[in-house]
């Protein structure tokens, strides 16, 4: 049995914790909700700033925690299908609250800087679906690629869609029976992120609304399918910024992703009047017009046949 704790030792260690935790920052975007290996880092640094012995473990720390009903588990028996189930502590004082699947996401990640939250979890924050949740996203950013990446040239049976739903990644684990999935993504194609505060312990990174609109475009089976899809823009027109969604098509510079929006914007009626969103606009459509791009798909895998001229797109 591990020797007693000093109270006075005890209580430093405490109020330096509480001091570390008053509100969140990119060193600890969520002072509620950690992981077992966040926090024992945590309580390490704490340990040493208030001079405390060096035989106080990070472990033994979280342990004094637990027994002080400061900290509490995630019961582990609402993960499953993941090989280490995550151990994740709330820190508050009385029962364990409820967790957001966003937090749960950003808790069980090792970095923030790298990931965001993205696909139907962004859609569900921007309000943008109301349709069950089928699933939970989290993306890794991978390292920028040093070449110009091409654009895609579609085989000759993409125009119809293969209508074969791919991989939505990794299967990080179930939570209370819901599937939460890491992705690898191109930071080239997700220009469009920002900080959110989603509560005054809680901030994340996540994809913007313009963002999330075009990866509908892009990932249709990771945002839940052509119903969702549709349902999305619909929701979303009247709350889109023409200049961000400019913005994020000129930084990924695909013309797929231009014809696509277009091809939305039109079919909902939205008018657009940001002049470099009308220049992008026109430039895809006169480059259709020429024959020089080929037919794409609006959905990738998802069956279309339904020919837009105007867009070169299949629907």
């Amino acid at each position: 049995m591990s020797d007693p704790i000093p109270s006075d030792t005890w209580t430093r260690i405490v109020a330096e914790l509480a001091e570390r935790l008053k509100a969140p920052s990119e060193a600890i975007p969520n002072v509620q909700w950690l992981s077992d290996t966040r926090l024992i880092k945590l309580l390490v640094a704490v340990r040493n700033a208030v001079k405390a012995p060096k035989t106080l473990t990070g472990t033994r720390l979280l342990e004094l925690l637990v027994d002080s009903k400061l900290a509490r588990q995630l019961p582990p028996e609402d993960f499953s299908d993941a090989s280490d189930s995550p151990a994740v502590f709330s820190l508050d004082i009385g029962g364990v609250p409820s967790i957001s699947p966003i937090e749960l996401l950003q808790a069980t990640q090792p970095s923030y800087q790298n990931t965001v939250i993205c696909y139907f979890t962004a859609l569900e924050r921007h309000e943008l679906t109301t349709q069950e949740t089928p699933h939970h996203h989290v993306a890794s950013l991978k390292a920028p690629s040093k070449q110009p990446r091409p654009q895609p040239v579609p085989s000759p049976s993409a125009a119809g869609g293969s209508g074969r739903k791919p991989s939505l990644g990794t299967l990080l684990f179930r939570y209370q029976g819901i599937p939460y999935y890491m992705t690898q993504r191109d930071p080239a194609l997700v220009p469009g992120i920002q900080t959110v505060r989603l509560s005054p312990s809680c901030q994340v990174r996540m994809t913007t609304l313009e963002q999330t609109l075009l990866d509908t475009l892009h990932r249709p089976w990771s945002c839940g399918g052509p119903s969702v899809v549709f349902e999305a823009w619909e929701r979303g027109l009247p709350l889109l910024d023409d200049a961000r969604l400019a913005l994020c098509l000129k930084t990924i510079g695909r013309t797929d992703y231009t014809r696509r929006a277009g091809y939305m914007l039109e079919q909902f009626g939205h008018a657009a009047t940001d002049s470099a969103l009308l220049a992008l606009l026109a430039d895809a459509k006169m480059q259709v017009k020429s024959g020089s791009l080929p037919t794409i798909p609006l959905l990738p895998d998802v069956p279309s046949t339904l020919h837009n001229e105007t867009w070169g797109i299949t629907a």
